[in-house]
């Protein structure tokens, strides 16, 4: 069975990831909350970078994505030093 993804709402839940993280660094530096809270944070944030990173090793079919994209996929994978 092929799971099918959004390449958009894909795009959307990385974006989330990195706005979190960044909040959660600013709140570090204004000593908002305290370090042990932010590594519970950024951990999960790491899980769901995770999940997202599996979601791309698995082959899913991403619509609204050019074949150009998907072709250039592994390329991409070892710019970014994700791949296995």
């Amino acid at each position: 069975m092929k799971n099918k993804f959004n390449f958009l709402q894909f795009t959307n839940w990385l974006i989330i990831c990195r706005d979190n993280i960044i909040q959660i660094r600013e709140q570090v530096l204004k000593e908002e909350i305290s370090k042990e809270e932010a590594l519970e944070k950024l951990k999960g944030e790491k899980r769901k970078i995770g999940i997202l990173r599996g979601v791309l090793d698995r082959n899913v079919r991403l619509h609204g994505v050019q074949k150009d994209f998907l072709k250039k996929l592994k390329d991409l994978k070892k710019e970014y030093g994700i791949e296995d």
